[in-house]
């Protein structure tokens, strides 16, 4: 029995594994999809299709390279690479269950042609009784030009691939906790940067769901952010964005940005996070004050001119 989906939520990869451009367009390949969830029951044979498109004139020979991985210590989404055969997960055999497949045939290199695609199939065989876990590595194709032992634990240069988030069995329970919600006690003028540090304390991987609400010092709703989908890896933290932020350019982004620019008062955000669709639900606020420059001068001079007048008045006296 199995599950597979394919969801946009965000894992950031580092720059390599997203469409690779090498230098003077020596490496210019894309790939569908850009990550794979798969929750298979075992027993499970497993097939998903992966797109390679060669998008220049050259034709590319390409090997193809599995390689696990984990959240980086920059919480923002971005992985690190772990060292060549090195499995972190109940299997240390899981990746050689795994296979590339052109057609029937089973293939640890392909050639593209120019502005060639091909469909090939990732088979995973899941056996009666494999130990329940969470598995993420890339299926990586890379030029045959570039050498494995070139290759930092951040960063696979010249290549482009797909991450798998591969979970067997039936998930544990779900932990965790909201590590910080902050923003700046005291500003000018918006927007707002809100952040918002989640952990996830479970063996598997969540993706929370939320949103922030703010209040002014009547009460009144006064703005509202939605909690952008993201993977939370299992026994790691990450920085939340919101859906405004959900573009490539924001991909390192480590807050969640209220955009409303004029500001005036005391008010209260107050966070709701869903870990999973089961929770456990959090909620924690905060309090920030605005008061614009310009109505900080205005006081400053009127107090300024009465404090005049007052002493000219007593002075008189």
């Amino acid at each position: 029995m199995k599950k597979i989906g394919l969801i946009i939520f965000c894992l950031l990869v580092s720059g390599a594994i997203q469409r690779a451009y090498a230098q003077e367009g020596q490496f210019s390949v894309g790939i569908l999809p850009p990550i794979l969830e798969i929750n298979a029951d075992p027993p499970a044979k497993i097939e998903s299709i992966i797109s390679v498109h060669n998008l220049n004139d050259n034709s590319r020979d390409l090997n193809i390279v599995f390689r696990s991985f984990r959240p980086s210590d920059q919480k923002n989404g971005q992985i690190e690479y772990l060292a060549e055969n090195k499995i972190e997960g109940p299997d240390p055999l899981i990746l050689q269950k795994i296979g590339i497949y052109e057609g029937e045939r089973q293939v640890s290199k392909i050639s593209l042609g120019p502005f060639e695609t091909k469909e090939l199939k990732m088979k995973i065989s899941i056996e009666p009784g494999a130990p329940i876990g969470d598995y993420y590595f890339s299926i990586i194709f890379i030029s045959q030009a570039e050498s494995l032992g070139s290759f930092s634990q951040s960063i696979l240069p010249g290549g482009i691939g797909t991450n798998v988030i591969l979970s067997v069995g039936k998930k544990g329970e779900t932990r965790g906790e909201i590590v910080k919600f902050s923003s700046p006690f005291f500003l000018g003028s918006g927007p707002v940067p809100f952040t918002l540090l989640l952990r996830n304390n479970s063996e598997h991987f969540i993706v929370p769901r939320g949103r922030i609400m703010i209040k002014n010092m009547f009460g009144k709703d006064a703005g509202k952010l939605e909690i952008l989908p993201q993977y939370i890896l299992s026994n790691s933290e990450r920085y939340m964005r919101d859906t405004n932020q959900a573009t490539s350019s924001a991909q390192t982004s480590q807050t969640l940005l209220w955009p409303e620019k004029f500001l005036l008062g005391i008010y209260t955000a107050k966070a709701f996070v869903k870990l999973s669709e089961n929770g456990p639900n959090f909620e924690t606020s905060l309090t920030f004050v605005a008061l614009p420059l310009y109505i900080i001068f205005a006081i400053s001079f009127f107090a300024f001119i009465l404090l005049g007048i007052y002493l000219r008045v007593r002075k008189r006296l």
